[in-house]
C-alpha cells in the first residue's frame, strides 16, 4: 500500500511538471459556470442575486443570528457560556463569524454589481436597475450591523483581488454610516414600495433600514422622516393578533402587512429547518432548551392597567402570570401556563416531577415531567422562564421552517415615535404611533397627562421596544445607543421564585433615575429567593466586538478596537 501511494504522488508530480499543463488548468470548467463568465442574461443575474440573499441569512446551528442576540443582554441568557457573560476575548467565534458572515454577502454583492455590467444588454433597463438596487441594499445591510457590532470597518465596493485583502484598512464609521444612507437613498428611487417576491428588497425595507440605522445614530429627524415615508406610503399596518407573526401559519397571510423582511425558510429544501423553536422548547415537550429569558424581561412587562408592576393596582406577585401586558404571554412561558410547543400540549412546571399532558382526544393525562429535573432543562440550566415567541408553535421542531423577522411594521412605528420624542417634537403622530401597538396588546392608550411630557414619554417608548421586540434582536444594541450597559449588564442572572410557597415582593425600578428611565428592576434583597445563574460582567471595551484576531493575522493593517488591544 506504502509503494502504490508513493508510485501514485509521483505520477501526479511528473504531471504537474508536464507542458500544457498550466494550460489545462486554467481552463473554464465546462460543465458550471464560472465568476468570469456569469451573469450574461436575467436568468443568470436572478440566480446571483438569490445567492446574494441567501448570505444575508445569517445561521447559527440553523437558527438566525439575531435570535442569539437578546441572550448576550439582560433580557436573556444561553445554556452556554455566551458573549453576554463579558469574558471572552479577540479570538471569540462569535465575533469571527459575525464579521466573516456579512462580508461574505458584500462579497457576493460586490462580485455581483460588477459582472452584472457584462450582460446590462441582454436584460431590459428596469430589470437590470431594480437587480442593482436589491444588491445595493443588501450589502447596506451587511454594513449595518458590521459598523454598530465593530465600529470602524473596511469599506468595500468591489471585487477584492487575492493581494487586496493584506491591506485593507478600517473605514471611520461616521463615513461607512453616510455611505449607508447614500446606497439607501438610490435603492428607495428605483424599488417600488412592496418587494417584486416576499423575502426581496423593497423601498420600504431600505427606507426602514435607514431609519433604523440613523436611530442608532442618534439622527433624530433623518430617522423620524424616513420612518414616517414608510407609515404615509408604504401601505403596511400592524397584524391584529401579536402572537401569530410568529407561526408559520399566522406568518403566511400577513406577509407584504406587517411582515417587512424576513429569512426564509422554504418547502423546497428539505434541509432548510429553523432549529430556533427547538434550542428553546421545553424538555417536556420534546424540545432542547438551550435558550432563555431572564425575570428582568417579564418584571418590564406593564400589567393590563397600563401601568409599571412597580406601580400597578391589579399587579399581583404572589400570581405574576396574570393580568398582564398581552404581549408577554406570547413572548415568555411561565410556570402555570398552558403551552403548546412542538405538537404537543403541556402544562409547564418546574416545580413537580410530574405535568399534565393533552391527548388527541382532549383529555389530559399526568406524566414525567423533563422541565423538574433534566440537567439541560429549564430549571437546571436556565432560570425557571421559556421563551414562548417562536416556540408557541404549530409545526414539529425538528422539521419548522416558520420565517424568522428581520424587519416589520412595528419596529418602524417604535422608530418614529422615538425619534419624535428625542427630538420633543411631541404631537398626535407621536401618541398614534405607540398607541397602535398598545391597542394590539389590549394596554390603555397613552394617558392624555403625558402627552406633552418628553421624560414620560421617553420612558414609555423605551418599554414599548422590550414588550414588542424581545428575542428580535434589538436590545444589544439599544442598551448602547441609550448608554444603560454599564447598569444592565453587570448582573447575577436572575429567574422565578425558586418555590411557590415563597413568591419574592415586586422588585425596585426605582434604585436610580437610570433605573426608572429605563424601567429596569432591581432584585437586591431577593437573589436567595429566586433562581440565579453566573454573575455577568461589564467592561468598557464591550461597546464593540473586537476585530477577529484572525483577520488581524491576515491583515496586519486593521487597526483593534479600545480595549481590545
Amino acid at each position: 500500500m506504502k509503494n502504490n501511494l508513493i508510485f501514485l504522488i509521483s505520477i501526479l508530480f511528473t504531471l504537474a511538471l508536464m507542458p500544457g499543463c498550466k494550460d489545462f488548468l486554467e481552463e473554464v470548467p465546462l460543465d458550471a459556470p464560472a465568476t468570469g463568465q456569469f451573469f450574461n442574461n436575467e436568468a443568470e443575474m436572478n440566480v446571483a442575486l438569490n445567492g446574494v440573499y441567501k448570505s444575508i441569512y445569517w445561521n447559527y446551528g440553523n437558527t438566525a443570528y439575531q435570535s442569539y442576540m437578546d441572550g448576550w443582554t439582560d433580557l436573556g441568557l444561553h445554556r452556554a457560556v455566551e458573549l453576554g457573560e463579558g469574558n471572552f476575548d479577540v479570538f471569540n467565534s462569535h465575533s469571527s463569524l459575525i464579521w466573516n458572515k456579512a462580508y461574505t454577502s458584500i462579497q457576493r454583492a460586490n462580485t455581483m454589481l460588477e459582472g452584472m455590467e457584462r450582460g446590462k444588454d441582454n436584460v431590459s433597463a428596469d430589470a437590470y436597475e431594480r437587480f442593482r438596487a436589491e444588491v445595493k441594499g443588501l450589502r447596506a445591510y451587511a454594513y449595518f450591523y458590521l459598523t454598530y457590532m465593530f465600529g470602524d470597518v473596511p469599506l468595500i465596493t468591489e471585487p477584492l483581488h487575492p493581494d487586496d485583502f493584506y491591506n485593507q484598512t478600517r473605514t471611520p464609521r461616521a463615513e461607512v454610516i453616510n455611505f449607508i444612507y447614500n446606497e439607501l437613498d438610490a435603492v428607495a428611487q428605483v424599488l417600488d414600495w412592496a418587494p417584486q417576491d416576499r423575502g426581496r428588497m423593497s423601498k420600504a425595507i431600505a427606507l426602514g433600514l435607514k431609519a433604523r440605522t440613523a436611530l442608532y445614530n442618534q439622527e433624530y429627524a433623518l430617522a423620524a422622516e424616513s420612518a414616517k415615508l414608510v407609515m404615509d406610503n408604504a401601505g403596511l399596518s400592524l397584524n391584529p393578533h401579536f402572537g401569530d407573526l410568529f407561526t408559520r401559519s399566522g406568518q403566511e397571510p400577513n406577509a407584504g402587512k406587517e411582515i417587512m423582511f424576513e429569512v426564509l425558510y422554504s418547502d423546497a429544501d428539505p434541509s432548510n429547518n429553523n432549529w430556533l423553536p427547538l434550542g428553546s422548547i421545553s424538555r417536556a415537550a420534546g424540545g432542547q432548551s438551550g435558550r432563555f429569558p431572564q425575570q428582568r424581561l417579564v418584571d418590564m412587562f406593564e400589567a393590563n392597567d397600563g401601568k409599571r408592576i412597580d406601580e400597578s393596582n391589579v399587579y399581583d406577585p404572589e400570581n405574576p402570570r396574570l393580568n398582564r401586558d398581552q404581549r408577554l404571554k406570547y413572548t415568555v412561558a411561565m410556570p402555570g401556563d398552558t403551552i403548546f410547543m412542538n405538537l404537543n400540549t403541556v402544562v409547564y412546571d418546574i416545580y413537580h416531577d410530574t405535568t399534565s399532558f393533552k391527548n388527541p382526544d382532549g383529555s389530559w393525562t399526568t406524566k414525567y415531567n423533563a422541565d423538574f429535573d433534566n440537567p439541560f432543562g429549564p430549571a437546571k440550566s436556565g432560570v425557571g422562564l421559556l421563551w414562548a415567541k417562536y416556540t408557541m408553535n404549530d409545526e414539529n421542531a425538528f422539521a419548522a421552517r416558520v420565517n424568522f423577522i428581520l424587519m416589520r411594521y412595528a419596529e418602524i412605528l417604535l422608530t418614529y415615535a422615538e425619534a419624535k420624542i428625542e427630538l420633543n417634537e411631541l404631537d398626535a403622530s407621536v401618541i398614534e404611533a405607540i398607541d397602535q401597538l398598545r391597542r394590539r396588546a389590549g394596554q390603555p392608550e397613552v394617558a392624555g397627562a403625558i402627552y406633552d411630557d418628553q421624560y414620560a414619554l421617553r420612558q414609555l417608548i423605551r418599554r414599548e421596544r422590550v414588550a414588542e421586540l424581545a428575542m428580535e434582536g434589538f436590545r444589544w444594541f439599544d442598551i448602547r445607543r441609550w448608554d444603560i450597559a454599564d447598569i444592565v449588564m453587570p448582573q447575577p442572572v436572575v429567574g422565578i421564585a425558586k418555590t411557590q410557597e415563597t413568591m419574592p415582593p415586586v422588585p425596585n425600578f426605582t434604585l436610580t433615575p437610570e433605573h426608572n428611565l429605563n424601567s429596569i428592576p432591581n432584585y437586591s434583597g431577593q437573589l436567595d429567593m429566586r433562581f440565579t445563574r453566573e454573575a455577568r460582567y461589564w467592561y468598557p471595551r464591550l461597546e464593540l466586538l473586537p476585530v477577529p484576531q484572525a483577520e488581524r493575522d491576515i491583515n496586519p493593517q486593521l487597526t483593534q478596537n479600545p480595549g481590545w488591544e
